[in-house]
């Protein structure tokens, strides 16, 4: 089977093969081999190529979110001219690049506050979602210009949290 996905703003091409009880996927020119064992409803643990991961993954209509060792990832079937972001990728709301959770959870802590200067990567906000605590980092530098949440407050997939004025915008 061959699908194809917007990961982290790029086109992703993969071909997932099931032989002898374990996946075989090739993503480019190289190839993995992936055993899969379902923990929970979100939860699997993946061996892949020797290496064992654990995987958390949360859905809504169009999307995955999927957070593997502190990493996250937005991903979707890629449509012609589809932008996705990951989690410290900025988007876009009435002109204003804003931060936000790749998947709703409980915001634990902001780690700046409004008119910080932030440096590329810094984190931002740590965001507990499917029992994982994630940090949310900047994705470039720049200055904080509104926080729309307080710690303890539930936010949804893709809503805004921190809004900024990036480095490369000014």
């Amino acid at each position: 089977m061959e699908l194809q996905f917007n990961i982290d703003q790029g086109i992703y091409k993969i071909e997932i093969d099931f032989r002898d009880g374990r996946y075989l996927v090739k993503l480019g020119e190289k190839q993995y081999q992936v055993d899969s064992q379902r923990i929970s409803e979100n939860c699997l643990s993946l061996l892949l190529d020797g290496k064992a991961y654990t995987v958390f993954v949360a859905e809504d209509k169009t999307k995955r979110y999927i957070s593997i060792q502190d990493e996250q990832f937005c991903i979707e079937e890629a449509k012609d001219q589809t932008e996705t972001r990951s989690v410290a990728e900025a988007s876009t709301l009435k002109g204003i690049p804003t931060i936000s959770s790749p998947m709703p959870g409980k915001i634990v802590k902001i780690l700046v506050r409004e008119k910080d200067t932030v440096r590329k990567g810094q984190s931002l906000v740590i965001v507990e979602a499917m029992k994982m605590e994630n940090e949310i980092r900047s994705p470039s530098a720049g200055v904080v210009e509104k926080i729309n949440f307080k710690e303890g407050d539930l936010v949804d997939a893709a809503e805004s949290i921190v809004e900024m004025e990036l480095e490369e915008e000014k």
